[in-house]
């Protein structure tokens, strides 16, 4: 079986946290042979299951290391932390929880002790659905000496700039504190992306969204910034809705991405 779960210790949280690693075909054969890493994270009300029960990412993992299109690599499919409603993957304001630190320093050092891996960011990449768009973006574009590339399939690329009222009035404020405080200036992929613009190590993006998603005005507002900043990025639309039916069929060109991240670096 070429997924299996994996059990950790998270000192951030002071919880046993579970995720699902895909080890690649030649995994067991190859004791000698290390692999890259890809963290694929899951979205709102979702678990590090998501991906496998609905998304069908074994499958596509399988063909495409079989026809070439993606090198032979880990996968690993975390849960967010299993706070709330969704942990957006940050270490929360209000205290809530440290779900960034649980990620970077329990779930990453983890992973490198236990398997083969390319421990750096050359062979460290990072791609996830909505929130976990998010996530993607937001952990490598805080951590770029961590995570080489970052892609987002349908996320919710959210800045300050384009939140409202309503949505403060929400669960987010929790996560972030005041709108015009410092916190929630960390957390803006807007302002990252205007950080890591000019340095050597930012880390290559990729994002798709469908053009009848929800979140499809935060990805075109996305690109429009990056456009303006000068950050080299891969952008892709699609028809399609905020769906499984559309996660599905277009993480193939996240990994695809990836796959010309590892292959330059």
């Amino acid at each position: 079986m070429s997924v299996q779960p994996f059990p950790f210790f998270s000192g951030a949280l002071y919880q046993r946290k579970l995720c699902n690693v895909y080890l690649p075909p030649s995994y067991d054969a190859s004791p000698d042979r290390r692999y890259p890493v890809i963290y694929l994270l899951h979205g709102l009300y979702g678990h590090e299951a998501s991906w496998l029960m609905k998304g069908n990412a074994e499958a596509t993992l399988d063909a495409m290391i079989a026809s070439g299109q993606l090198r032979e690599s880990i996968v690993v499919m975390p849960s967010d932390g299993g706070y709330g409603q969704g942990t957006f993957y940050i270490n929360w304001y209000n205290g809530g929880g440290r779900f960034e630190d649980y990620l970077l320093y329990d779930l990453i050092p983890a992973i490198d002790r236990e398997f083969r891996t390319v421990a750096d960011r050359s062979g460290r990449a990072v791609s996830g659905l909505s929130m976990g768009g998010y996530g993607a973006f937001m952990l490598a574009l805080r951590n770029p000496e961590l995570f080489g590339a970052a892609a987002s399939i349908s996320g919710a690329l959210m800045s300050t700039a384009l939140m409202t009222e309503d949505l403060l009035r929400t669960e987010i404020s929790r996560m972030i504190g005041p709108l015009q405080g410092p916190y929630v200036r960390e957390h803006d992929l807007h302002v990252l992306a205007s950080r890591r613009v000019r340095e050597a190590q930012r880390p290559a993006l990729h994002f798709n969204c469908g053009t009848s998603d929800y979140l499809y005005p935060l990805n075109t507002a996305y690109k429009v910034l990056l456009d303006q900043l000068g950050y080299a990025h891969e952008y892709f639309e699609f028809e399609g809705e905020h769906n499984w039916d559309y996660f599905g069929t277009h993480l193939k060109e996240a990994l695809r991405f990836i796959e010309q991240y590892f292959a330059q670096a």
